[in-house]
């Protein structure tokens, strides 16, 4: 459990560092005069950005196999404060006393979580919920195809983030101890985590092109939390420790508040001077 802790602590400060660097690389591109993804993905300290994203990606799929869903998403969505804090290191963003405020909320609510969270071993799905995981990826694409339709940048974050919950959930749902590679390879849960990744990854994009980041940010983070918590507890049996329910609840509230509040800093903008170094 300590080391799934710190493998989710790692994860995000990597998706904190990634997004600081894909705004440094975005912002170089802007200052060539070239700001089409096409020249962002040019740039060295972008594609270091999205590779850290990955990395960080990849690391929070493993603590998902000894942590609660609720704790690995509540403490993910800790990276906000990263990343705010490096955009005022960074890019000499503008900090406001809320975003203090809301830092040092972050960081209790996140020790309260993690502490309130019990080491728990993946239970056997039912083949119900596989067939649900399975089946909410077409559900979420054609969603997604109709909110962006209507223009609706706060609804595709809503979905990107529950895209993103479903990739984490399918991640928990797979058994690989004493299970051969081949098996866990061939897995169709493995094949989901992939997809809805890359689902929410558009979705998110499309959103962010549709709306200003920091409500849509909000709102992603804010659906990743709720969703893993409702899920968690009734498809997958996550729960906290005994007597911890209420400390836990106070936690991820918490936040989810701060992590709202950081959404709306200008810290979070990553847009406020050009970048040219």
């Amino acid at each position: 459990m300590k080391i799934a802790l710190v493998l989710c602590i790692i994860a995000a400060l990597g998706y904190g560092v990634g997004a600081v660097l894909q705004a440094l690389g975005a912002r170089r591109a802007a200052a060539a005069g070239q700001d089409s993804i096409g020249a962002m993905v040019k740039q060295p300290t972008f594609l270091i950005g999205v590779a850290a994203d990955f990395v960080s990606w990849v690391i929070s799929r493993f603590a998902l196999h000894t942590l609660p869903l609720f704790a690995v998403q509540t403490i993910l969505a800790g990276s906000l404060a990263v990343t705010v804090l490096l955009a005022r290191v960074v890019l000499g963003a503008q900090l406001r006393r809320p975003d203090q405020w809301a830092i040092g909320a972050t960081v209790v609510g996140l020790i309260v979580v993690g502490v309130s969270a019990g080491g728990q071993e993946v239970h056997r799905v039912s083949h119900l919920l596989r067939l649900g995981i399975l089946l909410g990826i077409p559900g979420a694409a054609v969603a997604g195809f109709f909110a962006m339709k209507l223009n609706k940048s706060i609804v595709l974050a809503v979905l990107a983030g529950a895209a993103f919950t479903g990739s984490a959930i399918a991640a928990r749902s797979i058994r690989i101890r004493h299970r051969p590679m081949e098996a866990i390879l061939t897995s169709p849960l493995l094949w989901a985590v992939v997809l809805y990744a890359a689902l929410a990854l558009a979705l998110h994009a499309a959103a962010l092109t549709r709306g200003s980041v920091g409500p849509v940010t909000a709102a992603m983070w804010a659906t990743e939390v709720l969703v893993a918590v409702v899920v968690g507890a009734l498809a997958l049996g996550d729960h906290m420790r005994r007597g911890w329910l209420a400390p836990a609840i106070f936690g991820i509230v918490m936040t989810l508040a701060a992590t709202i509040v950081l959404a709306r800093s200008p810290a979070q903008e990553l847009e406020h001077h050009t970048v040219v170094a």
